[in-house]
């Protein structure tokens, strides 16, 4: 289907599909709202918020790739890590938002009749930049939910994630996953990364959800994370065929995989 798709999945908890792939999250809170993720930016997120709560919208995003991103334009305010601010520049911008749809163009997935081409390209984030706010804060109050605001560098230097301890749930976007990309230029050494997941799990959480879905998944797949980002071995690897220029290799545990450089194991 060519449209955003809603699932409830607790009664403070939203999933959002983008058709293109990517999931945002919707939290639900006694005074406030918020927004983890926007998509491509294609499909009006804004519009589908409103359907789920009219309460105010606080948007974070977990990253800055095009992925995630690109759905800011339609608000009037952003917060992202620091850390990712410039990626999300790039990621965000005529160019990215010129190769979205061309792509929708050739692709299996078409754009909506309401969608304006020119506006979205347009929309990018050199003319646009203000909306993005860097994170100061680590912790949003929405009203008996509290989302609190968990580095995760490893991804992207500014990946974070949401926790929130009154349901022990972690939202991770694509810091933490069965098929993480660690071979990008603003990827971190692994081991940075698996630090990070070894801190991260030390939080009171018993499920997290992923950018890429919107199942639950349980907390002991940060050990599967772990282990298959420790036990990376070049000769047990293969030549991922995603963008080749980045020389990404790809390494797997049983159902857990890395796509890693050789210049990024230390």
């Amino acid at each position: 289907m060519n449209n955003l798709i809603t699932k409830k999945i607790y009664p403070w908890l939203y999933s959002i599909e983008d058709p293109l792939g990517a999931f945002s999250f919707v939290l639900i809170g006694q005074t406030a709202a918020l927004l983890y993720d926007t998509g491509f930016g294609v499909w009006s997120i804004r519009d589908e918020v409103k359907k789920i709560t009219s309460l105010p919208v606080t948007v974070v995003l977990g990253h800055g790739h095009v992925d995630h991103a690109n759905g800011a334009f339609d608000f009037e305010e952003v917060w992202i890590h620091p850390a990712d601010y410039e990626i999300c520049m790039k990621h965000t911008s005529r160019t990215m938002r010129r190769g979205i749809a061309g792509g929708l163009k050739d692709g299996e997935i078409s754009a909506p009749d309401a969608f304006d081409e020119a506006y979205y390209i347009e929309s990018g984030s050199y003319t646009n930049s203000g909306i993005f706010k860097k994170l100061t804060g680590d912790l949003f109050d929405l009203g008996r939910i509290t989302a609190q605001i968990v580095p995760m560098e490893g991804h992207t230097a500014g990946s974070i994630g949401i926790f929130i301890p009154e349901h022990k749930t972690l939202l991770t976007s694509d810091a933490s996953n069965s098929d993480i990309w660690m071979f990008l230029e603003e990827s971190l050494p692994i081991p940075a990364y698996v630090a990070m997941l070894k801190r991260v799990k030390q939080l009171d959480f018993n499920t997290f959800f992923i950018g890429h879905s919107a199942e639950p998944k349980p907390k002991s797949d940060f050990d599967g994370f772990i282990r298959v980002a420790e036990n990376i071995c070049p000769e047990k690897s293969t030549p991922y065929p995603r963008m080749p220029e980045l020389s990404g290799l790809l390494y797997s545990e049983g159902n857990f995989k890395i796509i890693y450089r050789k210049d990024k194991l230390q």
